[in-house]
């Protein structure tokens, strides 16, 4: 890229600048630094314009700097985003590949279950559930005799603990 050449007419003072940028860029950088002279000037008529060209040199100076800085904040905010984007994709991955060693699991379990015979193999887990746990070895419960009756004889034995807790026997009235 070729060097431009462009002459700058700032405060009275005239200067030749050669840069890589295109001339309407070089020339609003000089109508800039133009004004803020001219609002240096025009608020203290007692600046001169190398104290003007000065401070103005100065205000610019700063805004670079606070600008780089946050520059700097930023990327470093980017960058600590990025690592906890990358955690937690590797997170969901681990729990992704957990999820699939589980499924295997069930699959195993299911297919043993299957195999051994099981009679609820094939009912799903809510009907199992359902059930009423048989602790093995322990007595069936039946209604203390003499306390309730049955009134109906056609009442099977599943039903005969919930209709004899409501009907006492006529013996005991």
């Amino acid at each position: 890229m070729s060097k431009n050449r462009v002459k700058l007419n700032i405060c009275g003072c005239e200067c030749v600048i050669s840069s890589d940028d295109s001339e309407s860029y070089v020339r609003s950088i000089g109508d800039e630094v133009e004004k803020a002279m001219d609002d240096i000037t025009g608020k203290n008529e007692r600046v001169s314009i190398t104290m003007a060209a000065v401070i103005t040199a100065l205000r610019f100076c700063d805004e670079s700097h606070k600008s780089v800085n946050g520059a700097d904040n930023l990327r470093s905010q980017i960058k600590d985003y990025l690592e906890d984007s990358s955690h937690a994709r590797m997170e969901a991955e681990e729990a992704r590949r957990e999820i699939e060693r589980l499924k295997r699991e069930v699959q195993t379990l299911r297919a043993r279950l299957a195999e051994d015979g099981e009679p609820d193999a094939d009912k799903p887990a809510q009907e199992i559930r359902a059930q009423k746990p048989v602790v093995p070895g322990s007595p069936v419960q039946r209604p203390q005799a003499g306390s309730y009756s049955r009134v109906n004889p056609s009442i099977t034995a599943e039903q005969e603990g919930f209709m004899s807790f409501f009907e006492k026997k006529n013996d005991e009235q």
